[in-house]
């Protein structure tokens, strides 16, 4: 998978396809051997490491781990609703995802580019002619590199913190209001949830559906995403998830800002996460040279291994494998997703309370890749260090 540092984007732009369906997706058994006594070795030591968390750190959620494509660790840890210690959570517990919904996003959007619907290097105003800020193009969006405000704060402005928040009622707001830009486009890159919101409402302009009808129609149902939805503010009972807690144990309530998705909003198991991971690995759903354009790091200048492509932070260990991952956090609700392309290992974390604690992640990485424990080792740190700001 390293070739992906030098294939192109113009691959992706040129080499779409007509096709306008998404066929369903059939995935057969991993076919990667592994060693039976080592796997059960390393399952081992991983259940121990997550039960230190849980009995020592407040970790309340779900987690998978796979190597090789094959589930090697899969538990559950702690409540429900943590303060009360009630209802014990579960294998097939429904998490909010935050921000590894990006990754959704920028694969719906790339499916598009496929179908020949839209291009990377499409404008915001071929889809909305009045948008009040030029030159800034879906790739841009994808890259976390347009420039434009973050939608969570200029909307406390622009509306009335009631009526929840749409992706076109975004859009609309910063065609009425033009709120101010942080940067000029492709100047640097700054983590942008507007800019997703904006690349949802292009999905739903483009496809003629609601982002949650398409994504659930389009995308989850042919991949066999079963547990897999997007969050309709309005109509919160059409399918169930667990509660989040912030950190003094209190249930954290809906509010307006989660009507935009995109950014946010998509709900789902480790299971139906793990099958994700399955999908891309197999290239059924995006094609090999989309792949490689997704993982392809946007910026020349941020410091240090870590970047950022489409939808996905990237980073490479320093034996030289290949990682892409992502973070998120929302309300109340803490997830991490971490996918290795080239030896197909991935780490799929949920949680439903802020207080889950499991910033130092290296001595889960110790465990999968066979590493001597180090205490200069930084990984954890790149994985959830947010790289913001060329």
């Amino acid at each position: 998978m390293k070739r992906f540092f030098a294939i192109g984007i113009f691959t992706l732009v040129v080499a779409c396809s007509q096709k306008t369906e998404t066929a369903k997706v059939n995935l057969e058994e991993p076919l990667n051997p592994y060693d039976t006594i080592a796997f059960q070795q390393k399952a081992k030591k991983i259940e121990t490491f997550f039960e230190t968390l849980a009995t020592k750190q407040n970790f309340h959620g779900t987690v998978l781990i796979s190597y090789n494509e094959h589930v090697l660790f899969k538990g559950a840890y702690g409540y429900q609703d943590p303060g009360k210690k009630k209802h014990a959570l579960k294998l097939n517990s429904v998490y909010q995802l935050a921000s590894v919904s990006k990754q959704f996003s920028a694969a719906a959007i790339l499916k598009l580019v496929e179908q020949g619907k839209l291009s990377l290097y499409d404008s915001i105003q071929k889809f909305y002619p009045n948008f009040p800020y030029k030159n800034i193009n879906i790739k841009l969006l994808l890259q976390h590199r347009g420039g434009l405000s973050n939608y969570t704060y200029f909307s406390e402005k622009y509306s009335d913190r009631k009526t929840p928040l749409t992706n076109q009622g975004v859009v609309e707001m910063m065609i009425k209001n033009n709120p101010p830009v942080y940067f000029f486009p492709d100047r640097r890159m700054d983590y942008s949830n507007t800019g997703y919101v904006l690349l949802a409402a292009i999905v739903e302009k483009v496809s003629g559906k609601s982002f949650k009808k398409y994504m659930e129609e389009d995308v989850f149902k042919p991949l066999g995403m079963k547990h897999t939805h997007v969050l309709d503010v309005n109509n919160l009972g059409d399918f169930k998830y667990v509660d989040a807690h912030d950190k003094w144990g209190a249930k954290v309530r809906h509010d307006y800002l989660d009507g935009a998705t995109g950014d946010k909003g998509i709900y789902s198991t480790v299971d139906d996460m793990y099958k994700w991971d399955r999908v891309l690995h197999s290239g059924k759903f995006l094609s090999d040279s989309t792949l490689d354009s997704m993982y392809m790091p946007g910026s020349k200048k941020l410091a240090g291994p870590f970047n950022y492509a489409f939808g996905w932070r990237t980073y490479q260990l320093e034996s030289g494998e290949v990682i892409v991952y992502h973070g998120g956090w929302w309300n109340g609700f803490k997830t991490f997703f971490m996918r290795d392309l080239e030896n197909r290992h991935s780490i799929i974390i949920l949680c439903n309370n802020e207080r889950s604690n499991f910033k130092n992640l290296d001595p889960l990485v110790d465990i999968i890749y066979n590493r001597k424990p180090s205490a200069n080792r930084k990984f954890s740190a790149y994985l959830h260090h947010s790289p913001g700001r060329e």
